[in-house]
């Protein structure tokens, strides 16, 4: 009786306590009766000086309004200066700071190029400091902390585009501004909170109205910053927010930061829902709910309660509420706990490189027991849905790029993943003479390496615009450039000179052999490229290695990726061949030794023209090296070399496999491959490389030396077209659709661009010889697009200044690009050119090229001016005529005739403007009737 008594007055105490541990918990928001209401707004600031709470800006100009928390009454004050919205303001001294804001109207909002600050004592608004140019942004998170302001994300083109994962910091009293590494996770619409000496960004989103995707593209992860460890730390599965939002507040209290409000694609309404990351625990919990679900405000903590006001009520503009609550905050050491979470799993972006080390037996480039041939390191990848197998190599010390390491015992993988989700990976280092070519994966000795299994999380990819990680994988369908994950198509514009792009002097062990002035090439001298005109080019945080080397040669890539072109076409190897100064190995004369620490930069390299939206055209050998690795054939010395390239670089999104430059025997190169050894190079490319990346050809320049090789490979399943090279620039055109045909005549859609155009002594004139590039860009630009061309990079000649392997700076044909920027906008804006075929003749010119989808939409380029009619005779309906410059690019302008009807002959008219020049016309259906 007695154990009974004292079991049940036990439970009695627990119960209590739980009931008193939990009083907590059982508090839920409340509405704060109010004297007088404030200016019903949202996206604003709430912020808390001292014990009142001020509502700062929002959509409009209006009044700064006051909440006194001891007399529940709001008081409205000054208004803003100019409309400010999208920021959140952080208290500074007795001044309220405004950073990471926007001003105007929807979508096209413009970042504040000032700092604006409040004096809530005086009510009174001042501009401040000049915000650096380069780092202007609305929506952004700011934190004030260590007497900086920290501001991290943000998005440069209203809701438009141009969402960042910038990080900076901002000193309020100097007006110093340093940029700091980018977060691992672009954002825009969000704020931060601080906690134990760490920041947090949570949830906000990707906006993107220029893909229709103002609201869907949600953060899953959130990003800390370490302020002890001046470093992000890596994103793991426990920072996975469970109510994806954006436009939510933040605040931090007893070890946890808590979101809260907030709109998304899920309903309408926005949200209520509370939820808090415990920073010790890593683990999640939830909140009471909001009573009003509300974005675009924020909470702001005053005495014992948390406070949020004002905002939408539900997502986008309204309806904008008017009401305050608050919560009563638990108390302090409330969720305490030393248990941590040791079930953590890195994660990753989808399109994102996922770079994985090994630890296996130490090696060097020399050893003897060489570790290119004698050992193969492969790692496969499972998902749910997919399962990959990847080859890895070795990697010296793992960061030769910046040590220029020999050796080490660092095996890597990269790997690109395209199916969101968990993957696990298996990885497998087998040691056997010359096993590094066996394509048997289960032959070999294995040898035991650190991390060989583990897992990780793979969430959408957070990156916009041209970056190739926005948009996934380049494939070829219907003759032209596709991304494999999507519908959207790419059109190519790029640079083809300087071939030797990696004959630069900031590459470990990288020189010329010897300098030329052989007929038939470009003259050269003893010296390398530094692209020294570049170097202001480059921005702070780009890539750089070894105590930053590579600027110029990244500005560079920079200053062409800002013209709008998007491919560059460089060799691998130019042994034997013009300019001598490429090659991926020890030296130029061992060709199963690889340079470790030259290969590591060069992907530097690579990863930033990805980032900036440039396809790698990589070029494998040139005419006068075909044959210099195995006779020609594919035996082990080719094999290894593509093996190399492709582990190391394969796992790039925009990327082209190129057989070889001016490939196949000519009079003036006999020694040649043969037919069976081209073939045998693109069949071992295509079974090889585990993500089929497009494999072309570029032959002779003209017939009958091209029709030859290129006859005996038609139909051919492992090549998928060619890097056309053409002469006489006037018959570019009808030289390009004549293999179009061809091809399709042998079951192929051939991917076909015009790579390089003119004789070889004279190409691309730079602008002070040639400024409108006028039969460039009237045969090998518009006619070969308009022919069922994929794209054109231009070819710099041999006989002047700036040739095809002496050209340091780009610029000397900024019009150039200008002029093929223009052509491939038009195109991507105003064309479904995969669903369209050239149709000359439907024009009464033959200075004209007509690309049609019939009855649907014609692009018309004309020449000169003059009186053009177009063959309507077998097309019903009403198609509106609009006018494209292609000198000056722009927007369609209007002409003398504004509509025409199908069912004969129609003359299209003129532009409205006087030029005398090449116009391109746009006739597109409009209705069914007439």
């Amino acid at each position: 009786m007695k154990r009974s008594f004292y079991l049940q007055y036990i439970a009695l105490v627990i119960v209590g306590l739980f009931l008193l541990q939990s009083c907590d918990d059982n508090q839920q928001w409340e509405i704060v009766p109010a004297k007088g209401i404030p200016t019903a707004r949202h996206e604003a600031g709430l912020v808390a000086y001292k014990d009142k709470i001020l509502l700062i800006g929002g959509r409009r100009i209006n009044p700064t309004d006051v909440f006194d928390t001891k007399t529940n009454t709001w008081i409205a004050k000054s208004p803003t200066p100019i409309e400010l919205h999208h920021f959140q303001p952080v208290v500074v001294g007795n001044a309220i700071y405004l950073v990471g804001a926007m001003t105007g109207e929807w979508p096209n909002e413009k970042p504040l190029d000032k700092v604006i600050i409040y004096y809530p004592e005086e009510d009174r608004y001042e501009y401040g400091h000049p915000i650096p140019k380069n780092r202007r942004r609305g929506g952004a998170g700011a934190v004030y902390h260590n007497n900086k302001i920290y501001l991290v994300g943000g998005i440069t083109n209203g809701h438009v585009d141009g969402y960042k994962s910038w990080f900076d910091t901002y000193d309020p009293k100097t007006g110093e501004w340093h940029v700091l590494p980018n977060a691992p996770d672009a954002r825009d619409h969000f704020q931060v909170a601080v906690a134990n000496n760490k920041l947090y960004a949570f949830a906000g989103r990707r906006t993107s109205k220029a893909t229709d995707q103002d609201m869907a593209l949600t953060s899953s992860y959130g990003n800390v910053y370490d302020f002890d460890a001046q470093k992000w730390e890596p994103v793991t599965s426990d920072l996975a927010i469970p109510t994806e939002r954006a436009g939510n507040g933040i605040f931090a209290w007893n070890n946890e930061i808590v979101i809260g409000g907030g709109e998304s694609v899920a309903h309408e309404k926005a949200h209520a829902e509370v939820e808090a990351y415990n920073t010790i625990t890593k683990s999640w919990n939830k909140w009471p709910s909001l009573l009003n679900g509300r974005h675009g405000s924020g909470f702001v903590i005053v005495g014992d309660y948390v406070y949020t006001a004002s905002g939408s009520g539900n997502r986008g503009g309204g309806p904008e509420l008017t009401s305050i609550e608050r919560l009563k905050l638990p108390r302090k050491g409330h969720n305490d706990s030393d248990v941590v979470n040791t079930n953590r799993k890195t994660v990753y972006k989808q399109w994102h490189t996922v770079t994985l080390p090994f630890k296996g037996p130490e090696t060097s480039e020399k050893a003897i027991d060489n570790p290119f041939l004698n050992y193969r390191l492969t790692v496969e990848f499972k998902h749910a849905e997919t399962k990959r197998t990847i080859r890895g190599f070795y990697a010296a010390d793992g960061n030769a790029a910046n040590t220029s390491a020999d050796s080490g015992n660092i095996w890597k993988v990269r790997f690109t993943p395209d199916v969101i989700g968990e993957w696990t990976y298996s990885a497998i280092l087998h040691h056997d003479d010359s096993i590094g070519l066996d394509t048997n994966l289960t032959n070999g000795t294995k040898v035991d390496i650190s991390n060989a299994n583990g897992s990780f999380i793979v969430s959408n990819s957070d990156k916009s615009g041209v970056d190739f990680r926005a948009n996934g994988m380049l494939e070829v369908s219907k003759g032209y450039f596709k991304f494999r994950d999507s519908k959207k198509y790419w059109i190519k514009g790029g640079a083809n000179s300087p071939e030797n792009l990696l004959a630069y002097v900031d590459f470990d062990d990288t020189y010329r052999l010897k300098a030329s002035e052989k007929d038939g090439e470009a003259s050269t001298t003893s010296e390398i490229h530094t692209y020294p005109n570049h170097l202001k080019d480059w921005k702070p945080g780009d890539a750089t290695w070894k105590d930053k080397k590579g600027k110029s040669l990244i500005g560079a890539l920079n200053y062409l990726a800002s013209k709008g072109m998007n491919a560059v076409y460089f060799l691998t190897l130019n042994i034997l061949g013009d300019g001598k100064d490429v090659w991926p190995y020890t030296d130029s004369e061992t060709f199963d030794r690889f340079d470790v620490s030259k290969l590591s930069q060069w992907e530097i390299v690579f990863e930033h023209m990805q980032s900036k939206g440039i396809m790698l055209h990589v070029v494998l050998q040139e005419t006068e090296n075909e044959t210099m690795l195995d006779g020609g054939d594919t035996g082990p010395l080719r094999q290894l070399y593509y093996h190399e390239l492709i582990a190391r670089y394969g796992h790039h999104l925009g990327l082209i496999w190129n057989l070889g430059e001016e490939n196949g025997l000519a009079p003036w190169t006999p020694i040649a491959q043969n037919d069976k050894q081209r073939k045998d190079m693109a069949k071992f490319l295509k079974e090889t490389d585990p993500y089929k990346h497009p494999v072309l050809l570029h032959t002779h320049s003209e017939d009958p030396h091209r029709s030859v090789i290129l006859d005996s490979i038609l139909g051919f399943k492992y090549l998928d077209g060619l890097s056309l090279q053409q002469s006489e620039r006037e018959h570019a055109p009808e030289v390009l659709e004549t293999w179009r045909n061809k091809a399709k005549a042998a079951k192929q859609d051939w991917l076909i661009t015009m790579d390089e155009i003119g004789l070889w002594h004279t190409a691309a004139l730079p602008d002070n010889q040639d400024i409108n590039h006028n039969t460039l860009r009237t045969y090998a630009l518009w006619g070969t697009l308009l022919s069922g061309g994929s794209g054109v990079e231009w070819y710099f000649g041999a006989k002047h200044p700036h040739n095809d392997l002496t050209s340091e700076d780009w610029r000397q044909r900024d019009r150039l690009w200008e002029l093929t920027n223009y052509a491939t906008t038009f195109f991507q804006r105003y064309l479904p050119y995969w669903e369209m075929e050239p149709e000359h003749t439907l024009v009464n010119s033959k200075e004209a090229y007509c690309l049609r989808k019939e009855g649907e939409i014609y692009a018309v380029y004309l020449a000169s001016s003059g009186t053009y009619t177009i063959d309507l005779k077998d097309v019903e309906g009403t198609f509106s005529i609009h006018w494209f410059d292609p000198l000056e690019g722009g927007e369609l302008q209007n002409g003398s005739v504004e509509k025409i009807h199908g069912g004969g002959i129609r003359t299209i008219g003129i532009p409205k403007s006087k030029n005398q020049q090449d116009w391109v016309c746009l006739i597109k259906k409009i209705s069914d009737k007439i």
